[in-house]
């Protein structure tokens, strides 16, 4: 009787501390009563559906939330024009694949992938409901060689990853290079959510040839998770001749320096600045 108390009062303060405590809460009861996929919300450029994971429960009670991959939407609605060719690597739910889909047009290709299962079809459905006629989806994870590995299905979807034991769902892994034609890539976005990024670009040499930008996180603590150095793929990125950034001031591109030690952030790396900066509004720090 008295741990049901302390619960009901633990929960009671959680909900206290929400921007929107009344619709966190109904959003709660919509998960629960399996209902919560019957309702579509208006967010940024397009209309998702509210489905049972947390960046759509997240996103439904406040659309102005800032959450892990807001400022990559952001940075991908300026950067994009019509007609590009963009990659989301790690699409979750579908908010930047759906970004990139409204700006680059009909004549502009999309190739997104996501590896759970559960989420993918979350993926598929925001697809379906914004009509997006320029977005191909790939149910299975990227990495270094094609193989099976075990990924995590947390309700946390932009936390779940590969793993390095058998636990979580058996999912297929491909390399980026054996299913992307060989074509002109405008923008990769990858965010793994976990620090594989290393073994996707390992995956991709031959994308990267063609590739002009990559907006990717660098996140210390989920490098050391697979046992490297966030400088390992400013390294191999370097080797394919990109030119690594950071955004250390909004709208301004800042050059990073050989021995630059990587910090936790988000970073842009650049085949040709000079038509980097004609095609979005960034500026060059000096």
């Amino acid at each position: 009787m008295i741990n049901n108390i302390l619960k009901i009062s633990e929960y009671f303060n959680t909900v206290q501390k929400q921007e929107k405590p009344f619709k966190f809460l109904i959003s709660k009861i919509l998960i629960r009563l399996k209902l919560s996929h019957l309702f579509n919300f208006k967010y940024k450029h397009h209309i998702l559906k509210f489905y049972p994971t947390f960046l759509s429960r997240v996103l439904w009670v406040n659309p102005q939330h800032s959450h892990s991959g807001d400022e990559a939407e952001n940075f991908i609605w300026n950067y994009l024009k019509k007609g590009d060719v963009f990659i989301d690597i790690g699409a979750n739910i579908g908010t930047t694949t759906l970004e990139a889909s409204k700006k680059i047009g009909v004549d502009g290709k999309i190739f997104s992938f996501e590896p759970n299962p559960r989420i993918f079809k979350f993926l598929q459905g925001n697809i379906l409901l914004n009509k997006c006629k320029n977005v191909q989806s790939f149910n299975f994870a990227l990495g270094s060689k094609s193989t099976n590995v075990y990924f995590s299905d947390n309700y946390t979807d932009e936390s779940n990853s590969v793993q390095e034991g058998n636990i979580g769902i058996k999912v297929k892994m491909k390399t980026l290079d054996e299913v992307i034609p060989k074509i002109k890539i405008d923008l990769i976005k990858i965010d793994t959510g976990s620090g594989y990024e290393k073994f996707v670009f390992l995956g991709a040499t031959k994308i990267l040839e063609n590739t002009l930008c990559i907006n990717f996180p660098s996140i210390v603590t989920l490098c050391k998770k697979y046992n490297y150095n966030p400088k390992d793929i400013f390294d191999i990125l370097k080797q394919q001749k990109f030119i690594v950034c950071a955004i250390f001031t909004p709208n301004i591109l800042t050059v990073l320096p050989d021995g630059f030690e990587p910090e936790s952030g988000d970073y842009i790396a650049i085949k040709n600045i000079d038509e980097f900066l004609k095609r979005s509004n960034y500026s060059l720090s000096h």
